[in-house]
């Protein structure tokens, strides 16, 4: 029941079919998935099919109080309950994701169950920018909020070129985008790159979850017995995520996918795998990503939200502005989750955040390299996926605020179920967080906040 609930906290958290179909709102989905979930793992529990534990949990616990602290004590009580959304609900997603997959079948269904929702978003990202634009109208009157914070709208079967287009013989409260309309009212974004909705409504967030998510697909192929499901899972995987990265216009995206191919292919043939890399990413590199005037306002804007927010760390370097108050000093977000810990939390607050993400690698990391005898060894693949999955979300999230993404979070608990999954074979084997970590943690945080500073002293305030 565990990983049926931890399976629908997966779709109702990125496909959002509560929001697809309106009838659905009422049922409020994803209390039903948590509550599956945490149900499952009481009754593992209780009958001892189920041994609590990870290295994640000291440090998550201390990253989470450190929020709390820094907020309370920059700006007051109030922000701390709105917390419940960006801190609070994403630790519960991390603790159901990590008791719900600590067996091999279970961590091997939720990797598919993650594959298959990569590849299924993938496929709507490519029906919506491969759409003719339209005009789409996105809010009636004053209420806008909710149409575009769901990424929702109403073609009108107008063909259009430019949104001015839209606006003629309208009423002028109604608000009308030109843009390329897409599956159960989502329309794409800054002139016809694809996106979904919900915590994927960005382009760029889109083309990083599905390009981390077809780690599973590489794993899954090493594991499967049919070579019929194999190859369909690698050619269908591959060329839909490719496919979808391109009409994104993510140049984020093109990173994140040559981190994973690099990854992988330099893991298995060396430096021969650089090669195989280029070649599989050769697609992306040629026809994806964006130039010209709207690309370079926005290399711009994100270049003034780093300086900035080097400035808000200068300013408080031990507390930061508090938890999710960039966006209440700037008027974008920083679009870059390195900054944002920092000027959020201060130093300790990163180094917390490298912390966490350390914690979380370092699991697969080690069977990667050092494989504990008496494990099962179809757990093996997995290692490697994990490992390229965070390869790949370690560059894209320096181009996107995903510091306290439910993606992340999700992730953090892949690595706890795999933890829970390798030591069910191998009970001997663990994983600690050692002082060496912490010293190399603080390091990395360091080294990453000195680096951005000096980019941005260098490149100059925009």
């Amino acid at each position: 029941m565990s990983t049926f609930g931890a399976a629908l906290l997966i779709v109702f958290l990125f496909v959002r079919p509560q929001e697809c179909f309106p009838v659905l709102e009422s049922f409020k989905l994803l209390y039903v998935a948590i509550g599956f979930g945490f149900l499952g793992i009481a009754i593992d529990l209780g009958t001892g099919k189920l041994k609590l534990g990870s290295p994640q949990w000291p440090i998550m616990g201390m990253y989470v109080g450190w929020n709390v602290l820094c907020t309370l004590v920059k700006v007051g009580g109030g922000p701390v309950a709105d917390m419940q959304v960006t801190m609070f609900f994403p630790v519960i997603y991390f603790t159901m994701m990590m008791y719900a997959g600590r067996t091999f079948e279970r961590f091997r269904n939720l990797g598919l169950v993650m594959l298959a929702v990569s590849v299924l978003i993938a496929g709507f990202g490519i029906y919506q920018g491969k759409s003719e634009f339209q005009c789409i109208k996105i809010s009636e009157g004053a209420d806008r909020s909710e149409a575009h914070d769901k990424s929702k709208g109403e073609p009108d079967g107008r063909e259009c070129v430019e949104s001015l287009q839209c606006r003629e013989g309208v009423d002028m409260k109604d608000d009308y985008e030109c843009e390329r309309p897409g599956l159960f009212g989502t329309f794409s974004v800054a002139n016809g790159r694809a996106r979904w909705r919900g915590t994927l409504s960005d382009p760029n967030e889109l083309s990083l979850f599905c390009g981390v998510g077809l780690t599973f697909a590489f794993a899954l192929y090493q594991v499967l017995q049919s070579r019929f499901w194999k190859t369909v899972i690698i050619a269908g995987s591959v060329g839909t995520v490719l496919y979808c990265t391109i009409l994104t216009g993510s140049r984020g995206g093109i990173l994140v996918l040559l981190a994973v191919f690099g990854v992988y292919f330099v893991r298995k043939y060396g430096l021969k795998g650089v090669v195989i890399a280029g070649i599989c990413g050769s697609p992306v590199l040629l026809l994806g990503g964006r130039s010209g005037e709207d690309a370079e306002a926005s290399s711009l804007e994100r270049l003034g939200a780093l300086y900035d927010g080097c400035d808000f760390f200068k300013a408080s370097p031990i507390f930061g502005l508090g938890h999710n108050q960039f966006i209440e000093n700037y008027f974008i977000t920083a679009h870059n989750s390195y900054l944002l810990s920092a000027s959020e939390l201060g130093l300790p607050g990163i180094i917390l955040w490298f912390a966490v993400l350390w914690s979380s690698v370092k699991i697969p990391w080690e069977v990667a390299f050092r494989p504990p005898w008496g494990m099962d060894p179809r757990l093996y693949p997995f290692s490697i996926a994990l490992v390229t999955s965070f390869a790949g979300i370690l560059v894209g999230i320096f181009f996107l605020s995903f510091t306290y993404h439910p993606m992340m979070f999700v992730y953090y608990g892949f690595c706890g179920a795999y933890y829970g999954a390798v030591k069910r074979s191998a009970p001997h084997w663990e994983v600690k967080f050692t002082s060496k970590d912490w010293k190399w943690t603080s390091v990395a945080a360091t080294t990453a906040i000195t680096v951005i500073f000096l980019y941005t002293r260098f490149k100059g305030q925009p």
